[in-house]
């Protein structure tokens, strides 16, 4: 809901700048009619157009740190294409977790989770998104489910990529999905209480919306599970830096994503 907010407001600032330009020029020299009914409607889309550029053009990167976790090894194959990092584990093709990473994060950034998690067992699929933006791509795991790879997937996300897997969820026509883990965040539509489900949050984040995380409780599954980090903070299930807004963690990032991995396998397992 944030994000659609700050589209409509990128949108009103738009027309209201345009008005106030034509206004002004037609003060000084007076315009046709038909003069200011193009020109209100191209310059609202020229600074519509520059607003949302300048919004997509800040993201977090990943760090040189989470980069290192994008290697395979004698248990797991890395595959990378245009449409996923692919963590194979090699004794397991049961069950896969599909993950959709946080606004504007690059998902190489949640290669150290997923990198683990792989390690322990369980194949994951973190999808790229278009602009680091998963609401542009919310159908990205059809992709993986039409593989008929697995018998048991998982969908997981960060922040709004939690909230997009939930509305993908709420949606697809596969029945391999078995439950969804959220990192942060919290699902806006209601979800089949015959999905698991499992949100893990850290007690220092200031980028959760805590007062939205409480009214949309409701939308979880009925029998949902939640896990609160001691000292964990929003940026810290990823590693790429310090998320504006954010609480200061009082453990650190290897802390936050060794209790993740260990929550999310003792959910799956």
């Amino acid at each position: 809901m944030k994000y659609i907010l700050i589209s409509l407001s990128a949108i009103l600032i738009a027309v209201s700048i345009s008005t106030l330009i034509v206004l002004f020029i037609n003060k000084k020299h007076k315009m046709k009619g038909w003069m200011k009914g193009v020109i209100i409607p191209l310059s609202s889309l020229l600074l519509t157009f520059l607003f949302v550029l300048s919004y997509f053009a800040f993201n977090y990167p990943a760090s040189k740190n989470a980069k290192s976790y994008l290697k395979g090894d004698e248990e797991i194959n890395l595959n990378i294409n245009k449409h996923w990092y692919y963590f194979d584990n090699k004794n397991n093709d049961d069950t896969a977790i599909i993950f959709y990473s946080g606004a504007k994060v690059d998902p190489a950034a949640y290669s150290p989770l997923c990198n683990n998690i792989a390690h322990m067992g369980v194949d994951v699929y973190l999808m790229k998104m278009p602009l680091y933006f998963p609401l542009l791509n919310m159908n990205a795991a059809d992709k993986v489910a039409s593989l008929n790879k697995h018998h048991n997937l998982y969908l997981m996300g960060h922040s709004l990529g939690g909230t997009t897997a939930a509305l993908y969820l709420s949606k697809t026509k596969y029945t391999s999905y078995k439950g969804i883990i959220f990192l942060a965040s919290y699902p806006n539509k209601k979800l089949n209480d015959s999905y698991k489900c499992l949100s893990i949050y850290g007690n220092n984040d200031l980028v959760l919306n805590k007062k939205a995380y409480n009214k949309n409780i409701s939308n979880f599954p009925t029998n949902y599970k939640e896990v609160i980090i001691e000292g964990g903070n929003h940026s810290n299930f990823g590693d790429y830096g310090f998320q504006r807004h954010d609480g200061t963690p009082s453990i650190s990032k290897e802390e936050q994503i060794n209790i993740t991995k260990q929550e999310i396998m003792d959910f799956i397992k």
